[in-house]
Formats: C-alpha cells, sequence, structure tokens
C-alpha cells in the first residue's frame, strides 16, 4: 500500500513479484466503474495493471478497449494493443479464432457495431 500511494511502483512490482502477494486493491471502485463507463481506458489500465485478473477477464477488458478503439478508427493503437500486450497474445495462442476475428475487424475500412459486438449492445 505505502509503494502504491508514494508512486514506488517499479518496488510495489517487484514486492509482488517475490511475495506472490497482489496488493489487488484500487484506490476507489466507484472512480474506475465512472473510468470504465466513460471510456477512459488509460486510467482503466493504470488501475488495473496493480490487480491479479485472471486471463480471461484480462483479454475481455483488452477486447472491449480494442474494439472502441476500432470504432472511434485509432486503428495504430488497437493494433498495437492486440500484438503488443501479453492478454491479447495469450489470446492468441489460447483462442486463436477470437483473436483472428479480432483482426480481421480491424482490417475492414468500416466498423460495423452489430458485427464488432455480436449484436449485443456495446455496454453490455
Amino acid at each position: 500500500q505505502f509503494c502504491k500511494e508514494n508512486g514506488l511502483h517499479r518496488s510495489l512490482q517487484a514486492l509482488q513479484e517475490e511475495s506472490r502477494v497482489s496488493l489487488n486493491t484500487v484506490d476507489s471502485l466507484d472512480g474506475l466503474m465512472g473510468d470504465i463507463n466513460n471510456g477512459r481506458w488509460d486510467m482503466v489500465l493504470q488501475a488495473v495493471s496493480y490487480l491479479s485478473l485472471p486471463d480471461n477477464v484480462q483479454q475481455d477488458l483488452y477486447v472491449q478497449i480494442v474494439l472502441e478503439l476500432a470504432e472511434m478508427r485509432e486503428l495504430d493503437t488497437a493494433n498495437h494493443l492486440i500484438r503488443e500486450t501479453a492478454p491479447m497474445i495469450a489470446m492468441k495462442q489460447d483462442t486463436p479464432e477470437r483473436y483472428l476475428r479480432l483482426e480481421a475487424l480491424l482490417k475492414r475500412n468500416y466498423f460495423d457495431p452489430r458485427e464488432a459486438y455480436d449484436g449485443d449492445p456495446k455496454e453490455k
């Protein structure tokens, strides 16, 4: 807690790795939910970077971010996320069909939310 509150992020990471115990807290659950609902993904990723989330939850989070980036036509950033982040690299190995579908969506010249979200509303 001390390391996180005082900006000692590398120290916190090292302690968590060495002790195999995660802090697994966020400063404000309401703040995190607000960031998620408002698409402030940089803040969300920073907040969850200290959490020990299951792989499928991390992958779901990154998929949502990539889809929203694709919708805004921020394709360079979306492609960077799917190719350079650990959850997406793991998805490519664990569920290649899901990864390839996401990659194909990014290659299109248009964004169809019904297709991207399997007919479900984005808010789901």
